[in-house]
C-alpha cells in the first residue's frame, strides 16, 4: 500500500509541474555594472536565446514607491510582474531602480540602454520608454534628451518641465487619468498644450481616461495595446509616422487582469549573472 501511495504521489507532483507555466526568458540582475548608471534587471525573452535576434528594447521606468537599492520591488508592478502574469512581451526589457530620493536622469539611464546594448544583440532603431508616475516624468526626460535615438515613448500620469520642441520628433502617447490626486492630469494636459503650440505635434496622441485614479494606470502594463503600439514603431520609418490603431479605456483597466492568459505565465526568478 505504501508503494502505491508513493507512486500516486509522484505521478500527482509531476503533473502538478507539467502543468505548472513554464519559465520562459530569463531574468538578471545587475548591481554596479554601469559607471554612471543605475542597478537594474534584465528580461531576456525565450526567443533570443533561440537564435532571434536584433530584438527591440523597452525600458521600463518606475514610480517613486520602488525607489530603493532592493530590485525585487522593481517586479511589484510593470513590465516583468506583466510577464510573471501571462503578457507576453517579445522584447529585451530594461528596468533599472532609481535610488530614494531621487528623480530619474536621462543620461544614467541611457547608460544603461548602451551598456546592455554592447552586450546583448538588440535592434539598434527600436528603443522605447515606457514609465508610470515619476517614471512618467523620466520617460519625458528621456524622451526630450534623446529624440533621435527613441523609437517611440507611452508616459504614464507623469509630468515635465523642460524643453517639449525634441519630443515632437517621437511617436509620443500621453495617459492619464482624470481622477488623479497624487499626480494631477493638468502636468500632462500642460504637456500637451505646450507641444501642440510647436505646430509639431503630428507624432503626439493622448488618452484622458475618465473616473480613473493615480493607481489603477498600472494595469496599463497588463495589457496588450501599449506593447502593440510602441513596437509597431521604428527609427528606421520614414517619417517616423505614429501609429493610431491601438487604443486603451477604463473598461481595458478594470478588466485588465481577466484578459491574461495564465498558461503564458513565467516564473522568471532573478538570477545573477
Amino acid at each position: 500500500m505504501w508503494n502505491r501511495f508513493r507512486t500516486y504521489l509522484a505521478v500527482s507532483v509531476a503533473a502538478l509541474l507539467f502543468s505548472l507555466p513554464s519559465s520562459g526568458g530569463e531574468l538578471f540582475e545587475y548591481r554596479d555594472s554601469v559607471a554612471s548608471g543605475y542597478n537594474f534587471l534584465l528580461y531576456v525573452p525565450e526567443s533570443y536565446s533561440s537564435g532571434c535576434d536584433s530584438l527591440p528594447v523597452i525600458l521600463f521606468l518606475h514610480g517613486r514607491s520602488l525607489s530603493g537599492s532592493n530590485l525585487q520591488q522593481v517586479t511589484r508592478y510593470g513590465c516583468i510582474d506583466a510577464l510573471r502574469r501571462g503578457r507576453e512581451i517579445e522584447a529585451v526589457v530594461i528596468c533599472p531602480q532609481c535610488p530614494s530620493g531621487n528623480g530619474w536622469n536621462a543620461s544614467r539611464l541611457m547608460n544603461v540602454v548602451d551598456w546592455v546594448r554592447e552586450r546583448y544583440t538588440t535592434d539598434e532603431n527600436r528603443l522605447y520608454v515606457f514609465g508610470m508616475s515619476m517614471g512618467g516624468w523620466g520617460t519625458f526626460k528621456v524622451v526630450s534628451a534623446y529624440p533621435d535615438k527613441v523609437a517611440a515613448a507611452v508616459a504614464l500620469c507623469g509630468g515635465f518641465l523642460g524643453e517639449v520642441a525634441p519630443m515632437t520628433k517621437v511617436p509620443l502617447w500621453i495617459i492619464h487619468g482624470t481622477a488623479d490626486d497624487v499626480t494631477a492630469i493638468h502636468h500632462s494636459k500642460s504637456i500637451v498644450s505646450k507641444m501642440e503650440a510647436t505646430g509639431k505635434a503630428t507624432r503626439l496622441r493622448y488618452t484622458w481616461l475618465q473616473g480613473c485614479d493615480h493607481s489603477i494606470l498600472a494595469r496599463t502594463f497588463l495589457l496588450e495595446a501599449p506593447y502593440t503600439w510602441l513596437l509597431s514603431h521604428s527609427l528606421a520609418d520614414e517619417d517616423r509616422p505614429m501609429t493610431q490603431d491601438c487604443d486603451v479605456t477604463p473598461s481595458d483597466l478594470h478588466s485588465a487582469y481577466m484578459h491574461l492568459d495564465t498558461s503564458k505565465a513565467q516564473k522568471l526568478p532573478i538570477h545573477k549573472p
